[in-house]
């Protein structure tokens, strides 16, 4: 619209411009030219609006690749709407988003073809997946040169090591929600989900992430295991676990567990650190911990599938959202951390008061009990096992 305001008044200045000339010649036989010449420039018009283009901010890129559209495929309550109005006000591209639950749904998407995301959120090791299936398309770093504001530390993980297809989005932990009129000693064991006569004093107001790796490998770490655990007898314990406190919860959740806790609809939940940290931006009851046994540590990555429809525009976005003030716009709505270096300045103050006073930030102590999720050609054991927990 700006640009189309522009172009209008150069083109009223010059009609006017012209009529003033033609006047000045004070004969009566140039009305007719004048109103040939008020035409000629309305005519010309759509020559002018592709130029007007380059009046886009530089960060839009090449305005000539740029799609009208960007489709982007997400995880529930992880991404700022303004951001995204913001991006289409400034470049052009209005971005839609659709929602996944899980990193399986999204690989069944991606498997299947012809999805039409421009650009996807995987997990750590979904990426390891969909770079095995040839799912991702290779980036062009060229385009995202604020790729330089990423912590190096966060780079070159073991799902990308040489970052071709992916680069950070946000960061976070995997424990347990709870409020605390409901547990006024707090928690410090997943004893308290997965007892079932801790978590049935409880019943309907307990839930667990709707996620196979999360759900199962929570329960292998309850056990005294590792979050990737492969072996069928632990699988078969955590089974065994997760059937037994099964009829004590209010159910799965991964879209709106946080509206759940700060409805206190769900005194305790199996939860990611910044839905938990939302949760407790509507209700201070809510708190969170990483029990003694351990929990999991993981990254979400921005990826462009390989069939996706508007590859340079996606790369234009991911570049937009590394930007310092957009990637600490983007945390300062989820709650999560950044991995951008250049954003955490510009962190709201309310962000790290909430994260400090909620339990969710990450000491040395914490981290040291935490797993990342990981696959090898034995993790179809965890879709197994869930398949069974999920069927009765």
């Amino acid at each position: 619209m700006k640009i189309f305001n522009r172009m209008t008044l150069r083109l009223f200045a010059l009609s006017l411009i012209l009529l003033f000339v033609l006047a000045g010649c004070g004969s009566t036989s140039s009305a007719p030219a004048a109103s040939s010449s008020e035409s000629a420039p309305a005519e010309a018009a759509p020559a002018e609006a592709a130029p007007a283009t380059a009046d886009l901010p530089e960060f839009c890129g090449d305005a000539s690749k740029l799609a009208p559209e960007l489709h982007f495929f997400n995880w529930a309550d992880y991404m700022d709407e303004d951001i995204m109005s913001q991006f289409e006000a400034e470049c052009g591209v209005k971005v839609t988003q659709d929602i996944f639950s899980s990193n399986e749904d999204l690989i069944a998407k991606l498997q299947a073809g012809n999805a039409g995301y421009d650009l996807v959120i995987p997990s750590d090791y979904a990426v390891q997946i969909l770079i095995n299936a040839e799912l991702l398309h290779k980036l062009d770093m060229a385009n995202i040169p604020n790729v330089a504001n990423v912590d190096p530390d966060l780079m070159g993980m073991y799902y990308d090591a040489d970052n071709v297809y992916t680069v950070p989005y946000q960061w976070g932990t995997t424990g347990l929600a709870y409020n605390v009129t409901a547990y006024p000693d707090g928690v410090d064991s997943w004893a308290a989900i997965f007892d079932p006569a801790q978590v049935c004093e409880q019943k309907g107001f307990a839930s667990m992430l709707d996620d196979e790796r999360e759900s199962i490998g929570a329960t292998l770490k309850y056990l005294g295991y590792s979050y990737n655990d492969t072996d069928p007898a632990h699988q078969a314990e955590a089974r065994d676990v997760l059937l037994a406190q099964k009829d004590c919860l209010a159910g799965y959740n991964s879209d709106n567990y946080n509206q759940t806790l700060a409805g206190e609809e769900v005194m305790i939940a199996h939860a990611w650190s910044g839905g938990t940290a939302l949760a407790r931006s509507e209700n201070e009851n809510v708190k969170f911990v990483i029990p003694k046994e351990g929990g999991a540590i993981w990254m979400d990555n921005m990826a462009i599938p390989v069939d996706a429809p508007n590859i340079y525009t996606a790369e234009i976005f991911i570049n937009y959202l590394l930007s310092p003030e957009i990637g600490a716009q983007l945390s300062n709505y989820t709650y999560y951390f950044t991995p951008n270096l250049a954003a955490q300045p510009l962190l709201d103050p309310e962000y790290h008061e909430l994260l400090e006073s909620g339990g969710m930030n990450v000491d040395d102590d914490i981290r040291a009990r935490l797993d990342w999720i990981k696959r090898d050609d034995t993790s179809i054991i965890f879709s197994d096992t869930w398949t069974a927990v999920k069927a009765r």
